[in-house]
């Protein structure tokens, strides 16, 4: 019985989390590892889900604490986000079929922007980095982070705002700060 919910669990849930993985650390060997991390711990502790948030707001929470043991382990490594939302090569010619800009030279300078952006968001803290995700990439709602990380609305609010002031600060010319 317990096998057969992990898979279902596994089946339903497992791109999200491995894409927030990838997200988080940048690495797709890691975050292959982290997912499968994630889903082991999982078949440790299912008997003991309540169900008091919904699954996928538990695996996160798992993941979560796999991210932080991985960030710890790093110590302070440079994190790359390059190719977080899939191959490279795969997202430049989807980029390249669906390109909102015509123009070569606007390719570039959102290709460069959005190098920027990764910069910025790989250069905060895991639990800035953590509530970013959260937010912006997998879509939830400040009471599911809330959820996640087993604090209140308001506190989550906090990392979000000071999350996107250090990305703003990240991307903001010396000569205009």
């Amino acid at each position: 019985m317990a096998e057969r919910k992990l898979r279902e669990l596994a089946e339903r849930h497992y791109d999200r989390i491995f894409r927030a993985a990838r997200f988080l650390c940048g690495d797709l060997q890691a975050a292959e590892d982290l997912a499968q991390e994630t889903f082991l711990a999982a078949a440790k502790s299912l008997a003991g889900f309540e169900g008091r948030s919904s699954p996928y707001t538990w695996l996160y929470g798992i993941l979560l604490n796999k991210f932080r043991r991985w960030m710890r382990r790093k110590r302070g490594a440079t994190v790359s986000l390059h190719g977080m939302a899939e191959d490279d090569e795969h997202l430049e010619e989807h980029e390249a079929l669906h390109a909102d800009y015509p123009d070569p030279g606007q390719a570039a300078e959102r290709k460069e922007t959005i190098e920027l952006v990764r910069q910025a968001v790989a250069s905060l803290s895991a639990d800035h980095r953590s509530v970013i995700t959260m937010r912006y990439v997998e879509g939830m709602s400040y009471q599911e982070i809330a959820q996640v990380l087993d604090c209140p609305v308001g506190t989550v609010k906090s990392r979000i705002h000071y999350a996107l002031r250090g990305i703003a600060r990240d991307l903001t010319p010396p000569d205009q700060g």
